[in-house]
């Protein structure tokens, strides 16, 4: 009968263990798709950077720089580097809300563990 009770509860806890195992590796996976998309709309606002920087060099050498301001590529730039930011900031809360939702489920399988003797 011992046997039968601990077996049992190995069981159980294998169950639980291999479900958790799995709810991280989906949590770990969608933060790793989130940071390369992170990555990449950081690399995009560095060449808008880029963009900027050689303009603004170009229209200096032309003695041109009074028409900073109006000049299509750098507005055209900075609107971009203001979009991309606004999409940083959407995928820096993704990965936030990601990472808290995983310490919540974690903080729940222990009461679970606690209740269940394990």
């Amino acid at each position: 009968m011992d046997f039968d009770a601990t077996w049992t509860k190995i069981k159980k806890s294998v169950k639980e263990g291999a479900a958790l195992s799995m709810e991280k590796i989906e949590e770990y996976s969608k933060i790793g798709k989130l940071k390369v998309e992170e990555f990449a709309t950081k690399k995009k606002i560095e060449r808008n950077y880029c963009d900027i920087g050689q303009t603004v060099y170009m229209l200096i050498e032309k003695s041109d720089a009074a028409d900073l301001l109006e000049n299509a590529t750098i507005k055209k730039a900075i609107a971009s580097i203001r979009i991309l930011k606004e999409e940083l900031q959407t995928i820096e809360k993704s990965i936030k809300t990601i990472v808290e939702e995983g310490k919540k489920s974690k903080t729940h399988s222990e009461d679970v563990d606690e209740v269940a003797g394990i």
